[in-house]
């Protein structure tokens, strides 16, 4: 089981000092995010072929609120079950990236998952590509804060961040790092590159050819279309010899290990409209091992 945390108020707790909140007028603060939230969870109703506002301040306040805590902890479910191999951390060092990482909420499940099946690793040199380099204060501020909540004491756990659009890195043999990884993680990144189904799949034939990469990771919102995607994905990838099999996305849903703070209850989630409490993820993965 993931173990108990608290990354709601936590992450309520860093956006109200970053906006200069005291906390006599925490209450009202939560008040006035009723609109931003309902907002967005309207939008990511229906995601596909929209425009997702991320360069917004209040957007990405939502976000961090919404649905940074929820997922947290879904990679480490993923990985937990696919017995990864002990030769990818052998060298005491794992060089992972988050395409399209956003706030990165799976550094910490990934975190939380290397202390339980490789506790004395060493390092962890992670990067978030992320077209968007406003995410960067969260990157760099929230997510570094909670980290030793997650992490092995003997890991070394480095998040780096890169604003980048790893499609067109990748395209131009950009050298930012995209394809020195040992293991790459799309958490709701193909819902990002859905509509260009073609550019998709050559980005990750090109990461394939030219990186070291041993295994692409996706874990994606319950949309059927992704699911889809990812299938084909699979079975494009497998049919060239890049992949050493063709698994199909699988569909899985958990209940995360944490409650709501009472402010949040009786101020934010109300249960009016698009302000439901949410008590479970439900989510597509699929993990592809690299033909090496």
């Amino acid at each position: 089981m993931f173990p108990i945390h608290n990354p709601v108020q936590q992450a309520f707790n860093w956006y109200c000092r970053n906006s200069n909140i005291p906390e006599s007028m925490m209450t009202s603060a939560a008040v006035d995010m009723r609109q931003h939230v309902s907002r967005i969870r309207r939008l990511y109703k229906k995601p596909i072929g929209q425009t997702i506002p991320y360069n917004e301040t209040d957007f990405r306040a939502a976000y961090l609120l919404a649905y940074f805590p929820y997922y947290i902890e879904p990679i480490y479910h993923v990985l937990e079950a696919a017995y990864l191999p002990d030769s990818l951390f052998e060298t005491g060092t794992l060089k992972a990236a988050f395409f399209g990482g956003g706030p990165c909420p799976e550094a910490l499940g990934l975190a939380a998952y290397l202390k339980k099946r490789v506790p004395r690793l060493a390092r962890v040199e992670a990067t978030a590509f992320d077209r968007q380099p406003a995410w960067n204060q969260i990157q760099q501020g929230l997510v570094p804060s909670m980290m030793p909540s997650y992490k092995s004491g003997h890991t070394r756990f480095t998040l780096n961040s890169r604003p980048c659009d790893v499609v067109e890195c990748l395209a131009r043999e950009c050298t930012c790092g995209v394809a020195d990884m040992d293991i790459i993680i799309g958490q709701n990144f193909l819902t990002e590159v859905y509509a260009n189904r073609s550019k998709a799949f050559d980005t990750f034939e090109r990461l394939i050819k030219r990186s070291k990469c041993r295994y692409l990771v996706f874990v994606e919102n319950n949309y059927d279309e992704v699911k889809v995607l990812m299938n084909d994905l699979s079975c494009s990838l497998f049919d060239k010899g890049l992949t050493k099999a063709r698994p199909v996305a699988e569909a899985q849903s958990i209940m995360p290990n944490f409650r709501l703070p009472q402010v949040m209850q009786q101020h934010l989630f109300t249960g009016e409209g698009n302000l439901q409490p949410k008590y479970k993820v439900h989510f597509h993965h699929m993990i592809l091992e690299i033909a090496r």
